[in-house]
């Protein structure tokens, strides 16, 4: 909730790409990396690039990396969008939970397995430019510091503090693994397990919604990347000023964040292969 209340607080002014305020969070994430002491591929944990066209824009990732012991050279890369929409006149859109959320989670599961060496490595992909276009998950996937072949899954976090209207958190992807929902459904109740496709009553609703270019996962999947996405569910202050830290659902985030930290078991003791070829 720390982490939430900072990367949502006025000071950082929506985060939006290119603005001061990103600039503060993204030296808050990388503050929080030194503190968990996160091996950096590069000077000052920072990934910058390009996008648009014409006048090109500027963005910049930030990712640290935990060394695995028993595959060292096979990686999991967590991804969470520290970018939101910014100002408009007066209003900030503090994007608590759309996406302070996914990056404070992040950021436990990083100190969570600090605690012991895990199996696999792990690489903690905070990006820019989500809003824009998933422009910073498309720039890792197009320069990634490691083979893409080695990465044997992406988790993605977006929107981790609120509930649906069900009352329910998404993992998206997780029916390509019957053994991880074996593994999940006995303790999580509000866990609704769908394809990768996404949840069927927003397809439903409109034709048009292509739910695998919804967040970070997005990139990955195009490039053969396993996924699996957690959240994704959509409340009425969803893209507005309300979106702020007071609001985010203490007991859901407890949920959210426990629920991401089964499956990280249930995949450190599974082998590459497993994870790069889920049943379709």
């Amino acid at each position: 909730m720390t982490d939430i209340e900072t990367l949502s607080s006025a000071a950082m002014q929506g985060r939006k790409t290119g603005s001061a305020g990103a600039e503060l969070a993204r030296q808050f994430i990388i503050q929080r990396y030194t503190q968990l002491q996160l091996k950096a591929f590069s000077q000052g944990y920072q990934q910058v690039f390009n996008y648009g066209f014409g006048d090109k824009k500027a963005g910049s990732n930030v990712l640290g990396y935990l060394r695995g012991c028993r595959y060292p050279e096979h990686y999991v890369v967590v991804t969470a969008h520290y970018d939101h929409l910014g100002k408009q006149g007066r209003k900030i859109f503090h994007g608590a939970d759309d996406n302070g959320s996914g990056v404070a989670v992040m950021l436990a599961l990083a100190a969570k397995l600090r605690q012991n060496c895990p199996v696999y490595s792990y690489i903690f992909l905070a990006t820019d430019a989500e809003e824009n276009g998933l422009y910073g998950s498309k720039a890792f996937v197009a320069a990634a510091p490691v083979p893409l072949s080695n990465i044997v899954l992406n988790l993605n976090l977006d929107m981790l503090g609120r509930p649906d209207r069900r009352g329910r958190l998404y993992l998206t992807g997780a029916k390509r693994y019957p053994q991880l929902i074996a593994a999940l459904e006995p303790a999580f109740s509000k866990l609704q397990f769908l394809h990768h496709r996404g949840p069927g009553r927003m397809v439903r609703d409109n034709p048009r919604y292509d739910w695998l270019n919804a967040s970070d996962h997005g990139p990955f999947h195009r490039a053969g990347v396993a996924c699996l996405f957690f959240g994704g569910q959509e409340h009425p202050h969803y893209h507005t000023p309300d979106d702020t830290w007071q609001r985010i659902d203490k007991a859901f985030l407890d949920m959210a964040m426990q629920a991401v930290w089964h499956s990280v078991q249930w995949l450190e003791h599974q082998a590459p292969p497993t994870l790069q070829s889920p049943a379709a």
